[in-house]
């Protein structure tokens, strides 16, 4: 979570599907969906559950769920998230652990040191690649290395000074307090004055034998392919790139089929199993508002489809997000008696 184009990554799937609102469908029709699906959490936000769950999906290719309530049907109304780094696979002489690949999860299951009904488990799925930290570990200590180099750097920036002491050997305390002068002495002037008796000389290499910058960019490339985004996305710049989009939803839309899509299906298709949705139902992102074009191009949309009369006139107000826009005060529904 050093690597900042890893955490960009991170950013860029958990809080872009943390803003789509999740939905019930009956055999493709919107239904009222039950509670959970806007609070799933009673301590936690919306948005926190769907950013850890994706973030564990991404990381760990699996992530947890604690079913907290269940209502007179048996079916969930109230989750906790449980991070994997809190599912532990301690096990005393009698016991195996917690098996992740075993579906649904089998006793005993440990969360926080304490057994929880495997009944009670909600387990996603990742896509079987072992998660970022596992197939990705190669780009990502390397993309540290990088960040620790470029720390390493903005603290000493001048390459490494050897001074030589010309005359008699110096006791080993004066050593340090002469390179302790030394040191101090160049942070507060650039000039340095020697004798005869000591010389300096650097070593190592300058910030442009080091290429900081060039390989940071390629170290971005990199995670960008492992999270199979765009470089653009984190930042990075490739050499004779000429991808382009000719507006924003284009762009959104190139996101959310090549990279989003995958993740939240995982999550969407988990939630929609028999022993969290009942039959018949499906739970699914609301992702209009992301792929919501302009308001002049919504606008000649409506004014095509509305004389055709594929979109009346309030499905019409829907679209441009402007539902209300007929609402008059003899319109509104009387309250009271």
């Amino acid at each position: 979570m050093q690597v900042p184009a890893f955490v960009d990554a991170l950013k860029t799937y958990a809080h872009t599907i943390s803003a789509f609102t999740l939905r019930q469908y009956r055999y493709d029709q919107p239904v009222a969906g039950s509670p959970w699906l806007s609070m799933p959490s009673s301590y936690l936000p919306y948005p926190a559950v769907i950013q850890r769950t994706v973030q564990d999906l991404l990381m760990w290719d699996r992530a947890y769920w604690l079913v907290v309530n269940r209502a007179w049907d048996g079916f969930p109304t109230e989750f906790q998230v449980m991070r994997v780094e809190d599912v532990s696979d301690l096990t005393n002489n009698r016991t195996v652990g917690v098996d992740v690949n075993a579906y649904p999860p089998v006793d005993p299951f440990y969360w926080n040191g304490q057994q929880v009904p495997s009944s009670d488990v909600v387990k996603f799925y990742g896509d079987g690649s072992g998660g970022w930290l596992r197939c990705g570990a190669t780009a990502i200590n390397t993309a540290a290395a990088l960040e620790a180099a470029t720390l390493n750097y903005s603290e000493y920036p001048m390459p490494t000074v050897v001074l030589k002491n010309n005359g008699p050997d110096l006791p080993a305390g004066q050593v340090d307090l002469l390179l302790e002068a030394w040191e101090e002495a160049r942070t507060n002037r650039a000039s340095a004055y020697l004798n005869a008796t000591i010389d300096a000389k650097a070593m190592g290499w300058s910030a442009r034998d080091l290429a900081l910058v060039e390989a940071r960019n390629e170290s971005a490339i990199q995670i960008a392919r492992l999270a199979n985004l765009d470089p653009s996305w984190l930042g990075a710049g490739v050499a004779g790139s000429s991808l382009t989009y000719s507006n924003r939803v284009d762009l959104y839309r190139s996101l959310l089929d090549n990279s989003l899509r995958p993740v939240m299906d995982l999550i969407s298709h988990r939630l929609s199993m028999p022993d969290i949705t009942p039959r018949g139902n499906a739970v699914r992102f609301d992702t209009s508002g992301f792929l919501r074009g302009n308001a002049a191009d919504l606008g000649a949309l409506v004014a095509q489809l509305v004389p055709l009369e594929v979109l009346t006139a309030e499905e019409a107000r829907a679209v441009i997000d402007l539902n209300t826009l007929g609402l008059t005060p003899t319109s509104l529904p009387m309250m009271g008696g």
